[in-house]
């Protein structure tokens, strides 16, 4: 009966001591997130939105959008390359280059290829990417970078007190 008793209770302890490990389940600490939500910053980043402030109808299709990139079928394939020694490469390969004549929009898309080293640096949620001694602060929610070049959109007709538009514009990067 001692050998019954002393195995049960050898077994009790057993199954209380496993079945209260806390790093089993993420959902023990509240505050850390599980494997699923983390992304880290290294690696290549795709610009997937590009949007105004105010939308406009650059591309005359009688829809007007504040996504610069569906108005101009530009910018289809910049990324950002985060490397894990805090520095990085932009690489742009078009823009878009939109004039003004009264109330009509003709944007021309040029493609190049131009790569810009940056550096960067992480702190929770916000990113930090320094290009041309241009701080911008991004946001990482999961597996999305967005961040706000202010006055960073500017087209006009030229004419001195004539049409003349300056807006933000708001990138959103997705991790790839």
């Amino acid at each position: 009966m001692k050998k019954i008793a002393f195995g049960l209770l050898v077994f009790m302890i057993s199954f209380g001591i496993y079945s209260c490990d806390p790093w089993e389940d993420h959902s023990y600490h509240e505050n850390t997130p599980s494997d699923e939500e983390e992304v880290i910053i290294p690696g290549i980043w795709k610009l997937t939105e590009l949007n105004l402030e105010e939308a406009y109808d650059f591309n005359g299709d009688g829809t007007s959008s504040t996504s610069l990139m569906a108005e101009t079928n530009c910018y289809q394939n910049e990324l950002m390359t985060f490397l894990p020694d805090l520095s990085g490469i932009v690489t742009s390969n078009s823009y878009a280059e939109v004039t003004i004549e009264g109330d009509i929009f003709t944007v021309e898309c040029i493609e190049e290829m131009e790569e810009t080293p940056f550096t960067w640096a992480q702190t929770g949620n916000t990113v930090t990417i320094t290009v041309d001694d241009i701080n911008l602060t991004a946001t990482q929610t999961g597996d999305t970078l967005t961040y706000i070049v202010p006055e960073g959109f500017y087209s006009s007709d030229g004419e001195e007190g004539g049409v003349e538009i300056l807006q933000d514009l708001t990138f959103i990067y997705t991790k790839q």
